[in-house]
């Protein structure tokens, strides 16, 4: 059976549990995701009480581990594992997964696009918990959270936090492009059918917005939320000065996130390294985030034909606060992203972190980047993928501090002005107030 709900007393406080009660959904671990832990904060913050269920950590299953149920910054978080729900089949008494698997679990996940493990788990979530408001991360759990709010009748929020058939195509086709393709169709049509029939959809540009309107949405059903990070939070952290003295002698280019993909435009600063070498001798480039180790095997050989092998640092995962230490290290900030249609609708917060510590940024020329660099001043555009075009531009910032300083002021003042999370947590916290209305306080079930 669901542990969610096994010991919910336990994990509730009595304060609690007359509140709107809102259920978000992911289906991947947690922490860390910050867009999901600012936006659960934000609506314990204006009054919510609030329930997160997500996947349990793999290295959990085995260990002590995180608890499967427990209290974290004011809200509470459930962790599931798909891999274990099963129902009671009623004659013989004995617990089944014939839903989970083969022709059934194919059935439903093919022709109706509800994953049937997580199907169980929020319906069993919702009615554990009382659950008065669903809030589904990502597309791929939209219509299985669909067909549970349905059955309870819940206003259901979905929170797009990519342009999904975008990311299938480009991930599904790193080996087939044909088959990308067919992967991308399908979550158009998804897609489509999943946001008309969402009580509201969340995006994190304007430009995913636009991209929904012109699939027939109505502008009144979706809220940009942009990807703003807590400026309170990061100015806070600890910085380590160790890693500040090493790279002191250096002019470094840091890039800080993921390093999952070719998407991610590093090995176009490896090139452009290549061609500053000589130039520039104390250049350095620090990429501080997780490393996807295929993308390595990829940039490996760039770096030993530029001969760059004592050049370039790959930090490995940080904590998303470690992250301050390296964009406190650094000269200029880079987001190299390669433009296509994924790139284009989704908006990385490492670029408000970049001018939440006065760093000038050189960005590429996805759209939604462009636009911001080009509204703050705040950094300099390069073409996607040319590496001499972005080789020519950190030139230019290397001999002129005086600019730097410049477009590293403008950027602070927009991010603490507009960008950050506590203006954008004003309009998320205002949708719900107006989906709560009518709604009244839960009362706490666990049956």
């Amino acid at each position: 059976m669901l542990s969610v709900g096994d010991d919910a007393s336990s994990v509730l406080t009595p304060s609690a549990r007359q509140k709107i009660r809102v259920g978000m959904v992911l289906d991947q671990p947690f922490p860390p995701d910050a867009r999901v832990e600012r936006e659960a904060m934000a609506l314990v913050a204006a009054g919510f009480e609030v329930h997160l269920l997500c996947a349990v950590h793999p290295d959990d299953l085995n260990t002590t581990g995180r608890l499967r149920d427990e209290a974290y910054e004011g809200f509470y978080i459930h962790r599931v594992n798909p891999k274990e729900v099963s129902i009671e089949i009623p004659l013989v008494k004995k617990p089944s997964r014939f839903l989970y698997k083969g022709a059934l679990k194919n059935y439903f996940h093919h022709f109706k696009n509800i994953d049937t493990a997580w199907h169980t788990l929020i319906h069993r979530f919702c009615k554990n918990y009382n659950i008065q408001i669903l809030h589904i991360h990502d597309l791929r759990l939209v219509d299985t959270g669909l067909s549970v709010s349905a059955r309870y009748g819940l206003p259901l929020v979905a929170d797009l936090h990519e342009n999904y058939p975008a990311l299938m195509q480009m991930m599904k086709g790193r080996h087939n492009a044909e088959h990308g393709l067919k992967q991308r169709q399908r979550w158009e049509e998804i897609e489509l059918n999943s946001i008309q029939r969402a009580t509201h959809v969340i995006t994190v540009t304007q430009e995913a917005k636009d991209r929904l309107l012109a699939k027939g949405l109505p502008d009144s059903k979706v809220l940009v939320v942009e990807n703003t990070v807590d400026t309170e939070k990061f100015l806070a952290a600890s910085v380590n000065q160790d890693v500040i003295r090493h790279f002191k002698p250096n002019f470094v280019l840091t890039y800080v996130g993921h390093l999952n993909d070719t998407h991610r435009g590093i090995q176009t600063v490896i090139e452009a390294m290549g061609l500053l070498k000589e130039e520039i001798p104390e250049l350095r480039f620090i990429g501080a985030g997780a490393m996807r180790e295929p993308y390595y095997q990829k940039l490996e050989p760039l770096i030993q034909q530029y001969g760059l092998q004592d050049r370039v640092h790959f930090t490995g995962w940080l904590d998303e606060t470690d992250f301050v230490t390296y964009i406190e290290a650094s000269d200029i900030c880079l987001c190299p992203h390669l433009v296509n249609d994924h790139t284009n609708a989704t908006f990385p917060n490492k670029v408000y972190l970049y001018h939440l510590f006065k760093k000038p940024i050189i960005t590429s020329n996805a759209v939604p980047l462009q636009r911001y660099i080009e509204s703050t001043g705040g950094g300099l555009v390069f073409q996607s993928g040319d590496a001499q075009m972005l080789a020519e531009l950190i030139r230019l910032l290397y001999s002129r501090s005086d600019v730097r300083r410049e477009m590293a002021l403008r950027g602070f003042q927009a991010v603490m002005e507009h960008y950050n999370w506590q203006q954008s947590a004003r309009q998320f916290t205002e949708l719900y107030q107006q989906l709560s209305n009518g709604l009244r306080p839960a009362i706490a079930s666990h049956g």
